[in-house]
């Protein structure tokens, strides 16, 4: 009998030991797999640029006018109603734009950090205008300024 108890005993805890192991994997198991990750798919880059802007302006401080400077540039939005906003708002943001030319040199705007700063100031010209008469919503449609067209001629 001691003979049979030995192996009987064994195979017992066998199927007791792998049957527990199944019960815990299979009720302890967590519901789903990992959580995927969520891809939004990227939002459209929509642009609306100024015609030709042509100044003139001089080519150091208190020197008289004599160098003419035509820009164009272009706002960036992800906003598919700013844009014709834009252009019915173009000829206010053109006029903001060359009040602020008037008052550049053009020694001043063949440096970068002259270019960056117009780019900043049109920005937020645009955004201004935008949000002042479109009343627009969410306020400062435009993300990003881009000078695509800058000619210097003395």
């Amino acid at each position: 009998m001691k003979k049979l108890l030995v192996p009987i005993i064994v195979v017992v805890t066998l199927l007791l030991g792998g049957g527990g192991t199944f019960a815990v994997m299979h009720f302890m198991a967590p519901a789903s797999g990992p959580a995927k990750p969520v891809i939004v798919p990227p939002k459209p880059i929509l642009f609306a640029a100024t015609s030709d802007i042509v100044v003139t302006i001089p080519p150091d401080t208190g020197q008289p006018p004599s160098t003419y400077v035509q820009l164009t540039i272009e706002f960036a939005t992800h906003d598919d109603k700013a844009p014709p906003a834009f252009d019915t708002l173009e000829p206010i943001i053109k006029a903001d734009i060359i009040n602020q030319m008037l008052s550049e040199t053009s020694t001043g705007l063949q440096t970068q950090a002259t270019r960056d700063d117009l780019v900043k100031k049109c920005l937020g010209i645009a955004n201004a205008e935008m949000d002042k008469n479109a009343n627009y919503t969410p306020p400062d449609p435009f993300f990003a300024a881009y000078i695509t067209n800058l000619v210097i001629q003395n």
